[in-house]
């Protein structure tokens, strides 16, 4: 990396000259100079750094003449980072915002001249003071941005940040971690916090690769996204790898990554340490960071060959800055060492102040040091090891949390209540009965409350209802009391009882005990089967689901619930789920004789592949890939052993191959193998075993990640020996349903779902011709086929009127019984019926099976629930002088 340099003099505040530190490193000129190197990747669209700053060029004179406020809301989107270096380049102060309306009205006060929201299809510029005029504001030379302190709660107040001080960090960022213009990142966090923005800046001002998306780091797009792209870097706070242990560890074994760092608040050093193991193996650096949002961002970094002998510390300041321990304002209650007090930091990175009105706009730098509030020792090693807080501050999942200013909101609502808590948990309790004469507060007030007003998951807030606040000997609260009574509480967070809740379909439908906000549909062993039932019953909760929601976690669908949409006339359905009903369609009338339409067997082959893909091998970690493929082998292979055991009991006719679900194999030419009833479910099964212990191999899924078109293909070439006789296996009696002759359908299907480019599609369509074309000798049997598989190729979803989407949708989800049981349904009704009659007598009685299979299915899951799953309804938390009966306690349910 070349060096970069920001060390400007200081001058007066009214020297233009000054301010201009941000523009040298990021502003158009900047970026020009790296070409048409790839500055961005979003989606499937790159994009290099010479667009970069023509796009920012044209938005910059969209926001009018001289130095202008502007607002920014909006996720990790590509007219985010135009519209942040339009305001470099023009040197407009800009506030970065989470994209909500809650944090647009939070800044209203600051009166904006300019609000530019970012959404995925759109871009809104508000203009709030006429264009043509300069702004009524006047505003410091030095001032480039303003920022919430970390998420904080609190009212309108903001860091000022010199352009001098975010040049500096980012140069000494990209320097500290030896940032390359080869390296590429993945926008882990938000870009409204001030961490996840100089992720951003760091590489910008190398020449490197920034690739942008709002999944969460769980999420199978996130991890698809890293691979595809050949992402280096990877950022997080305590909160991600929180996630990423329980849910998508696979993601740091991606084969691209050389640096993983952290900040946002403390790791344990066990994690640390672990961390720190599992890159060595894997082939990466870990580094932890210390920074503080009133730094820019970053202050400090512990080296990767220090992690492993430090755990416990944040490391050495950044180039350019300076920390110290200073104990003068230490008593024995908060710092007992005498090596500890509170860290400060000197550096230019340092804010220039705060701001709580559009007045402090004009004001001049006020610190030259940062009091961090934060308690630390400086080991023997010259290394900062952070040990507490000196103040009422709490911070998690990256969030600043004001304890003193949180109690006095929610005192306003809610009644007489304490925070407490610490770098994991928010405490949130009130007194029952409440002192006012209002009615007590409920944990479920506490909760609904609490998640107004901080923005961190669910799991990191427990509200408890006590009898009496816990006090010490001097009469104070006894805050770490209220502590130990949140850890106390029995059971994971609270979940609402109704089906209204998607947490609770979730837990319906997919039949787990528990569902954390951060959960996936995926990350908790979601397959094809249970993706039609989720896809009905989310819109009974939501309205109109969104495509993605198969990669939302459970709290972005929540949020969806309370601005419920009115139905539409037309849906949009999945083209497989369309697929899926029109398939089982075909293949009970053709087995009924009331059209012959052959084909829809084998194309759910293709939907089986392209759901494996989609589902199974999107998974982010080996947990979550195992939890679907066992989930999805029982759901098919219990019911069809169970139901041909019970009609070979009763009325025979079935061999115990087919009882075993190997006849295709197994069985003879004689009728009485059953052998071509249940051939479709026999090779379900049989390819999602091979395909099951296939990918238990790491070579394989490491393999199968770094190319998975490529690698899509060559499993379809390997099928394509079979099915074209280059090794010939078996009799020929049953040759066409075989589950190796057949497996090129599944194949083909997997490529569908791996074809994300034009090309690809072309070659996956041409490779579904070539498979299909004289297998059958049936040329209309194959044009079906090769229809219904190219649709799955080329179209994502099917409109249709809303009462034909929704008797698609049931019969898709009840599919897999209709085909199970429609043999022995459809002769009792076509002696009697006419067979159109009868064939839609079949099809209703499918569906009900599948509802009744639901219901016991549900009904199961509770009673499991029952028998291992006890919560405590009370609490003892004793203190030396009282003991606090906790009567109501239970997690918050954001």
């Amino acid at each position: 990396m070349s060096e970069l340099v920001i060390d400007r003099p200081h001058v007066g505040d009214g020297d233009e000259r000054h301010g201009r530190e941000l523009v040298d490193v990021l502003g158009n000129a900047a970026l020009r100079r790296h070409g048409r190197r790839t500055a961005v990747h979003v989606g499937d669209r790159s994009v290099s750094y010479a667009e970069l700053a023509r796009l920012a060029a044209e938005r910059c004179t969209e926001f009018g003449v001289g130095r202008r406020l502007v607002v920014i809301g909006g996720g990790n989107d590509l007219d985010v980072v135009v519209t942040l270096l339009a305001c470099i380049e023009g040197r407009h102060p800009f506030v970065l915002v989470e994209p909500s309306a809650a944090a647009l009205a939070g800044i209203e006060s600051y009166r904006p001249d300019v609000v530019v929201t970012c959404e995925p299809d759109r871009v809104g510029i508000d203009h709030r003071t006429d264009p043509t005029v300069p702004s009524p504001h006047r505003f410091h030379a030095e001032l480039a941005g303003l920022a919430s302190t970390s998420g904080s709660t609190g009212a309108a107040k903001l860091v000022r940040w010199s352009a001098r001080g975010l040049a500096s960090n980012a140069v000494a960022i990209a320097s500290s971690l030896d940032l390359r213009d080869d390296d590429c990142a993945i926008t882990s966090l938000p870009m409204h916090y001030c961490y996840g923005l100089s992720v951003l800046t760091s590489h910008l001002v190398v020449g490197a690769r920034i690739v942008l998306t709002d999944n969460s780091v769980v999420d199978p797009c996130f991890r698809h996204a890293v691979v595809r792209h050949g992402v280096t870097t990877l950022a997080g706070v305590p909160y991600t790898f929180d996630l990423l242990e329980r849910g998508g560890g696979d993601l740091l074994d991606s084969p691209t990554l050389r640096l993983v760092t952290q900040a946002g608040g403390r790791l344990a050093p066990a994690v640390v340490s672990r961390l720190a193991q599992r890159g060595r193996r894997s082939g990466w650096d870990f580094v932890v960071m210390y920074g503080q949002t009133e730094a820019t961002a970053r202050m400090a970094y512990l080296p990767p060959d220090e992690v492993e002998a430090h755990p416990e510390c944040v490391g050495v300041a950044i180039p350019g800055g300076e920390l110290s321990i200073d104990r003068s304002g230490c008593d024995d209650a908060t710092a007992t060492d005498a090596d500890v007090g509170e860290i400060v930091y000197r550096g230019p990175n340092v804010m220039m102040g705060y701001a709580t009105s559009a007045s402090d706009l004009a004001t001049g730098r006020e610190f030259d040091e940062l009091r961090t509030g934060d308690l630390g020792r400086i080991n023997d090693a010259g290394l900062l090891e952070i040990v507490g807080r000196a103040n009422r501050f709490l911070k998690i999942h990256g969030k600043r949390i004001d304890l003193d200013h949180l109690e006095a909101t929610l005192q306003a609502t809610v009644g007489d209540v304490r925070c407490a808590g610490d770098d994991e948990l928010l405490v949130v309790a009130a007194l029952r009965p409440d002192p006012t004469g209002e009615p007590p507060a409920t944990a479920a007030d506490l909760a609904h409350a609490a998640a107004q007003h901080v923005a961190i998951p669910a799991g990191r807030i427990a509200s408890i209802v006590v009898d009496e606040f816990p006090r010490t000997s001097s009469g104070k609260i006894d805050r770490p009391a209220l502590v130990a009574a949140g850890r106390s509480i029995d059971g994971g967070p609270a979940q609402p009882s109704t089906d209204a809740s998607v947490a609770e379909a979730f837990r319906l439908v997919l039949g787990v005990d528990t569902v954390a906000p951060d959960d996936t549909f995926a990350g908790l062993g979601g397959d094809s089967f249970s993706y039609v039932e989720m896809s009905i019953r989310l819109e009974e909760i939501i309205g109109t689901v969104p495509s993605d929601w198969h990669v939302l976690s459970v709290g972005e669908l929540d949020r969806l619930v309370g601005s419920k949409q009115r139905r539409r006339f037309v849906t949009q359905l999945e083209t497989s789920v369309v697929i899926r009903a029109i398939g089982i369609s075909l293949i009970v009338c053709t087995h009924m004789r009331v059209f012959r339409l052959a084909g829809g067997a084998h194309t759910l082959l293709a939907v089986l592949g392209y759901n494996f893909a989609r589902f199974q091998l999107t998974a982010v970690d080996v947990g979550a890939r195992l939890r679907s493929l066992g989930s999805t082998i029982a759901r098919v292979a219990v019911p069809t052993s169970v139901w041909i055991g019970l009609n070979a009991l009763l009325f025979g006719g079935y061999s115990l191959g087919a009882v075993l679900l190997v006849n295709n194999y197994t069985g003879g030419a004689a009728r009485r193998d059953g052998r071509w009833e249940y051939w479709y479910f026999e090779t379900f099964v049989q390819v999602m075993i091979v395909l099951g212990l296939l990918f238990s191999f790491a070579r394989v899924r490491h393999a199968e990640r770094r190319a998975p078109f490529a690698f899509a293909l060559g499993v379809l070439a390997i099928t394509w020996l079979f099915r074209f006789d280059v090794i010939a296996l078996g009799g020929s009696y049953n040759y066409l349903f075989r589950t190796h002759t057949v497996a090129s359908f599944v194949a083909l299907g997997w490529l569908a779902y791996r074809s994300t480019t034009n090309v690809q599609r072309l070659v996956a369509t041409a490779a579904t011709v070539a498979t299909s074309v004289g297998y059958f000798g049936q040329t209309d049997r194959e044009w079906r086929i090769i229809v219904m598989v190219t649709a799955l190729i080329w179209i994502p979803r099917i409109s249709l009127p809303t009462p034909v989407a929704r008797v698609v949708g049931v019969m898709a989800a009840a599919s897999m019984w209709t085909f199970l049981v429609h043999w022995q349904v459809w002769p009792l009704f076509t002696p009697w019926l006419d067979d159109r009659v009868a064939y839609l007598l079949t099809m209703a009685t499918g569906v009900v099976v599948w509802r009744v299979a639901v219901l016991i299915g549900r009904w199961w899951n509770d009673q499991r629930r029952r028998r291992t799953v006890g919560r405590s309804t009370s609490n003892q938390v004793s203190t030396p002088d009282t003991a606090m009966s906790v009567s109501d306690a239970s997690p918050v349910s954001a």
